[in-house]
């Protein structure tokens, strides 16, 4: 009976044993003010490589190889689509006198990009992701607040850095959050809070959740091992007091 009584205990324990819970979100961004397309940003640059540090073996879209032209929906990679209005894969800027002010490439040796109209693009995941980043380019502070927005149980915003700019001269930025541990299946990038800002999307990081572990067959068998010679036993005590 007590041999029961310690397998039981093991089996409970084994079936019980906590999940992990959703960890804080935690946001890596960084602005600099453009003054050419391809001028230096070491601000969100830096913002950049920090968040690559904290999600190794994280996917990368960089938009090289998506039809340039307008879209509703676009399959971006595998499990990823892309949806929104006034949405678009570029591969020039829309405003080649002011460039800064519109979005851009930012992928080195790249030219393509996707670009937001004043208005919403939505990533989602067949495969639920835990974290997410990518640059924006051509923002302008004079418009509405620019945002990345998902839900990991909870509503959650994270707004841009817009520090203000002025005349022809834009501003690019790297958006990023980890939050370990959720289950997040769409991310949003709303311009200029729906209408107004025309920016760029581009070099695009995305983390899946890891898959669930199932048990390995040898603990099936093992437990089931256990379970057999405790009834051997008790079959055998029971002989002996016969």
């Amino acid at each position: 009976m007590q041999s029961l009584r310690a397998l039981a205990s093991a089996l409970s324990l084994f079936a019980l044993s906590p999940i992990p819970a959703s960890a804080a979100v935690i946001t890596f961004s960084g602005e600099d003010i453009m003054t050419t397309i391809t001028s230096p940003h070491p601000i969100s640059a830096l913002a950049s490589s920090n968040f690559t540090a904290a999600t190794p073996g994280a996917s990368v879209i960089d938009f090289e190889s998506a039809p340039v032209g307008s879209f509703t929906s676009l399959l971006v990679a595998p499990g990823v689509t892309l949806t929104g209005t006034n949405t678009s894969i570029n591969n020039v800027p829309n405003f080649p006198t002011a460039p800064t002010l519109d979005g851009y490439n930012t992928t080195p040796s790249g030219a393509e990009y996707a670009e937001i109209l004043g208005n919403v693009l939505t990533f989602h995941f067949t495969t639920p992701v835990q974290a997410f980043g990518a640059y924006f380019s051509g923002l302008q502070s004079n418009f509405f607040q620019d945002t990345v927005s998902f839900n990991d149980g909870t509503s959650q915003v994270i707004n841009m850095p817009e520090t203000g700019t002025s005349g022809s001269v834009g501003a690019l930025d790297f958006v990023g959050f980890t939050d370990f541990g959720a289950s997040i299946t769409s991310v949003s990038i709303t311009s200029g809070n729906g209408s107004g800002d025309f920016i760029g999307v581009d070099d695009v990081r995305f983390l899946p959740v890891p898959s669930t572990t199932v048990p390995e067959p040898i603990t099936v068998s093992i437990f089931g091992a256990g379970v057999a010679g405790v009834v051997t036993l008790r079959r055998r005590n029971k002989a002996k007091q016969a």
